[in-house]
């Protein structure tokens, strides 16, 4: 399992002991509005957590969570688009903890792990975002992410981004 660490962060593999904090980042009210879902409360958010631990063993899915002096700040997905393992194409999703909102971590921790996807795994990486998410909006611009197309998913506007 891969470990990130840069100067002010370390990307390590999610695992249950961020079941806490993880739930306490659902549980806002501004992810809340850029999620399709939430787990509705800490038995759910450790079945959640469970779920990304297998996608990183059975779909060749990285997860990483950001630390921050020993703290969790939120998580990061690397992902291959659709769930194929044998496709040369990646995704990013990226969740930020309510205290560390607004300081540009986001747009550091993804840049990192982008440069680590393009390098390692894929030839292009895909995100895509409801399009009233304004901050991840300015953090895909601000890596140098192309807008691919606007478009409807589960009956919310959503934007799809790639980076190759």
């Amino acid at each position: 399992m891969t470990i990130i660490r840069t100067k002010e962060f370390i990307l390590r593999p999610i695992n249950l002991l961020d079941a806490e904090p993880y739930f306490e980042v659902m549980q806002d009210e501004e992810t809340k509005k850029n999620l399709t879902s939430v787990p509705k409360n800490l038995s759910e958010a450790k079945q959640e957590i469970k779920g990304l631990i297998k996608q990183i063993k059975e779909k060749d899915s990285e997860i990483f969570t950001v630390e921050i002096n020993g703290k969790y700040a939120g998580n990061v997905l690397l992902q291959h688009q659709n769930w194929n393992p044998a496709s040369d194409e990646g995704r990013v999703h990226i969740w930020i903890h309510p205290d560390y909102r607004g300081k540009g971590l986001a747009t550091k921790v993804l840049a990192v792990v982008v440069k680590y996807g393009l390098k390692n795994k894929f030839k292009r990486i895909f995100a895509q975002c409801k399009a009233h998410n304004k901050g991840v909006i300015t953090v895909l611009k601000n890596l140098d992410f192309k807008k691919v197309k606007t478009h409807s998913v589960e009956n919310s506007k959503k934007i799809l981004w790639v980076k190759e």
